[in-house]
């Protein structure tokens, strides 16, 4: 799941702030006054949006994907340098053709409720995703499993899912072709087992609030009645790893403002909190100061379906205009001076290191980049060629400017960037005009699903290779927000997903990479670093730069 949102699913990449009193008597046993003696191990962290949903199959956003990645779990977990784990599953075997796997799983995992999970609750789960009256969020990732694609479109039934149960402890999975992510896929929400009894029960309402929904991971939700800023997670007794699972309470409070989850860290309210602009700067020396370059890129949307009118539709449409409102930012500059946050201007709309080549080892981003072409590199900065593309599109169009919505998040990093990107663009191109329009994240996310906008800012989090960007721009995915559609890189992603030899794989990423940014589909703006204040005490953090990460798993409070 990653999306859709000051993004990712792995658990630092986005955390937000707190509040209440009786929260921060929590919190100060947490950060080392005489109650961290207690046997009770507690902590607080913030992050920057309410949780949206506990449904596997409904989760976009990064607050569910965090919450979910610690209460359930799927086949594999995500381990150290995204090392794959077992999970549920004990252990797997991949038959000689890459077409069929087939898991073992713990006779000793359960449900909360003490019940065994089984193959037959893996079966159900992934059957509930392709099924077309789910409309869930990322059925297109089952894409390769037999008849998957054929299900979500209606035209077969799900129980011909490629999938079985072989007795209560055996999962197979039948594929239409080698799938090199496969694996990689098997920790994200979407794959994860779902308790068909709690679904039965609750019907629409599953995932609604902590009460409505099951859980088979390290922890549960106590007190998130579906709309409050705080919640809970506390130590799930009949998790199969129990003895691994070291902090007994996790305490998530939304906050939207780096400055009020600094001056709470600072107080002892809690311990973790994201940094933003200058409190990078300034904290760098402190002892609980963190950086990650992560996985998630940053970038822009133009609704090239369904905007507000139909002349922006029209001018959305027009590859000049795409390419002008991108030829005008100066990334470089952006980041280093605006942000000065660790982030770094984007090479393309894959973020780094999520793939090296076959060949010689280079990084896809640095591979797919476009050198000394400011026309088709997708990311450079050249505003006199901005202007000129600028003209030639609103001459086709038969205009002399326009003026649109910019949709963002209402929180302090994001109104920098919606501030700069209106600035630049009213001063480069003559005739804009820019309304920058702060909604909630819960509004803006779905806002971009919905395609209700004009253009917009959004994030993705990588969970996996260079496909886990790539393919939402396939012609008709989900997460293509924008609309934007080209046959020949459809054809390239299909020979990217299909194709078992890894040299062409390759290729065809790099190839249908170069053609998104030449014809400017999408309009990435950086490659966001994490940077937060972390509880010293803290011990066993996971930090990886992309991809998931195992959670709150193995991680003690000293």
């Amino acid at each position: 799941m990653k999306n859709a949102n000051r993004n990712k699913q792995s658990w630092p990449a986005r955390v937000g702030v707190l509040a209440a009193t009786a929260a921060s008597v929590l919190l100060l046993a947490a950060c080392g006054s005489k109650a961290s003696a207690a046997s009770t191990k507690s902590i607080t962290v913030s992050i920057p949006s309410q949780l949206e949903t506990l449904d596997p199959a409904q989760a976009s956003d990064t607050s569910s994907g965090e919450v979910l990645n610690n209460v359930e779990e799927g086949l594999l977990t995500v381990g150290k340098n995204n090392k794959k784990e077992p999970g549920i599953a004990k252990s797997w075997t991949t038959s000689k053709d890459g077409m069929t796997y087939t898991f073992t799983l713990r006779h000793n995992a359960k449900w909360a409720d003490g019940k065994p999970v089984t193959a037959n609750d893996f079966v159900y789960a992934w059957q509930r995703n392709v099924d077309p009256k789910t409309k869930a969020v990322n059925a297109y990732r089952y894409s390769g499993i037999v008849n998957a694609d054929a299900i979500n479109s209606g035209k077969k039934a799900v129980s011909t899912l490629g999938v079985k149960a072989e007795g209560d402890y055996k999962f197979v999975v039948h594929l239409e072709h080698p799938m090199a992510t496969f694996l990689t896929l098997m920790s994200n929400a979407e794959f994860m087992p779902v308790e068909k009894s709690a679904v039965t029960k609750n019907g629409s309402k599953f995932g609604t609030n902590a009460t409505k929904t099951s859980y088979d991971g390290p922890y549960t939700v106590k007190s998130w009645n579906g709309t409050n800023d705080s919640w809970t997670l506390v130590k799930n007794k009949n998790y199969w790893n129990k003895q691994n699972i070291h902090l007994d309470k996790v305490t998530y409070q939304v906050v939207k403002t780096t400055s009020t989850g600094l001056n709470m860290f600072e107080a002892g309210q809690l311990d973790q909190t994201e940094l933003s602009g200058n409190e990078v700067k300034n904290e760098k020396n402190n002892k609980a100061f963190k950086q990650v370059l992560s996985g998630i890129g940053t970038y822009v949307v133009t609704n090239e379906k369904a905007p507000s009118t139909d002349a922006l539709k029209k001018a959305f449409n027009n590859v000049y205009i795409r390419k002008a409102l991108s030829l005008s930012i100066d990334r470089k500059t952006f980041t280093q001076d605006t942000l000065a946050d660790g982030s770094q201007a984007s090479l393309g709309f894959v973020s780094r290191d999520l793939g090296k080549s076959p060949t010689d080892g280079t990084d896809f981003a640095k591979d797919a980049y476009v050198k000394n072409d400011d026309a088709n590199s997708g990311v450079s900065y050249n505003q006199k060629l901005a202007q000129e593309y600028w003209d030639k599109g609103l001459k086709q169009l038969g205009m002399t400017g326009m003026s649109f919505n910019l949709t963002v998040d209402e929180d302090d990093q994001w109104d920098s960037i919606a501030q700069y990107l209106d600035e630049t663009w009213t001063k480069n191109l003559k005739g804009l005009k820019v309304t920058v329009k702060k909604v909630p994240k819960a509004t803006r996310v779905k806002d971009l699903l919905g395609s209700d906008f004009d253009v917009i800012l959004t994030s993705w989090s990588a969970d996996y290779d260079p496909t886990t960007f790539l393919d939402m721009m396939v012609t008709g995915n989900s997460y293509n927000f924008g609309g934007w559609s080209n046959s020949e890189y459809d054809s390239l992603m299909n020979t990217a997903n299909t194709t078992a030899d890894a040299k062409a794989r390759w290729q065809a990423m790099v190839k249908a990479e170069q053609l998104l940014m030449k014809e400017q589909g999408v309009i990435p703006l950086y490659q966001d670093a994490t940077n937060y204040l972390r509880n010293t005490k803290l011990t066993g953090v996971v930090d990886n730069a992309a991809g998931g990460n195992p959670g709150w798993r193995g991680v003690n409070l000293r």
